[in-house]
């Protein structure tokens, strides 16, 4: 078996089958990746948005005192935590952003003893899907939903 010889490699045509197929698969994975990241995002900053306004009902309770966060639905892109006279804001993520609310004057209040002056909705948006965080007027419950209510 002398005359066998065994060649070790590929062949240019199998390199370009190869990269072809991968470049492919590449095209269609990466819009799937980007509509993840985008829902990713939106998920993130309703939570935190759920996150600051449980912190927020806490302070007031803790405190004794009301706290407010006002919605900045001209923008779309950010909310204040108000306290007497210290403010913080929060941005969202790019390519979040607060679609609508109906508090008055864009303002949920909890009062001292934890409660919400009124009830209502946040709705925040994403690059293809929207979600709403409810807050209950009678017992100041805050939760997400998928469906406005």
């Amino acid at each position: 078996m002398r005359g066998t010889v065994y060649r070790r490699g590929f062949t240019l045509i199998e390199t370009i089958a190869v990269t072809a197929i991968l470049g492919i698969l590449c095209m269609i994975t990466v819009p799937s990746i980007r509509t993840v990241l985008d829902n990713f995002k939106l998920q993130v900053a309703t939570q935190k948005l759920v996150q600051d306004m449980r912190t927020v009902q806490q302070q007031a309770m803790a405190e004794g005192e009301s706290y407010k966060i006002l919605f900045d639905t001209h923008r779309c892109d950010n909310y204040q935590i108000l306290h007497g006279y210290r403010a913080s804001r929060v941005y969202l993520p790019e390519g979040v952003s607060l679609s609508w609310t109906n508090f008055p004057k864009n303002t949920l209040i909890f009062t001292p003893s934890g409660a919400p002056e009124q009830g209502g909705t946040v709705a925040i948006k994403g690059a293809k899907d929207r979600l709403y965080v409810i807050v209950t007027v009678a017992t100041g419950r805050v939760r997400i939903s998928e469906t406005a209510p």
